[in-house]
């Protein structure tokens, strides 16, 4: 089974191919996967695929992040997943972490939480609710 087959291929993938080094931040609508070196942050909606040749020094955001090879930094997704070759060092950010037995993580998680939102009454408005009860 490839690491796409659950894919779907009508997607669009930027791909920085082993043996290449960029430095600087990387930005795109579409999916990245790295098989050479980043030295930058990396933003995307889409996917970011860390294959077994990857390195990443510095911050990951999107909506899935599999990481396979190595990753120095901030990582924050809706879902992060470190496959079996997969070492991430530093603080993470997902609402789902998936450790694949062989994956290495160092330093910590910590799960986006959906805060509910209080909305205050005012004394003004229980005071009028009460008065509506009494002359009922």
């Amino acid at each position: 089974m490839g690491l796409f087959s659950s894919r779907s291929t009508t997607a669009s993938l930027s791909i920085i191919a082993k043996g290449c080094r960029v430095t600087g931040n990387i930005e795109s609508d579409q999916s990245i996967q790295i098989d050479g070196f980043v030295h930058g942050n990396i933003s995307t909606d889409a996917e970011v695929i860390i294959t077994p040749t990857g390195r990443v020094q510095g911050d990951i955001k999107a909506g899935l992040v599999l990481i396979n090879g190595l990753v120095e930094g901030t990582c924050q997704g809706n879902e992060v997943n470190i496959q079996p070759k997969g070492k991430f060092k530093g603080a993470m950010q997902t609402q789902q972490l998936t450790i694949e037995k062989g994956g290495l993580l160092i330093g910590e998680n910590r799960e986006v939480v959906e805060v509910e939102k209080v909305t205050k009454i005012s004394s003004t408005e229980t005071v009028s609710k009460e008065e509506d009860k009494a002359a009922s």
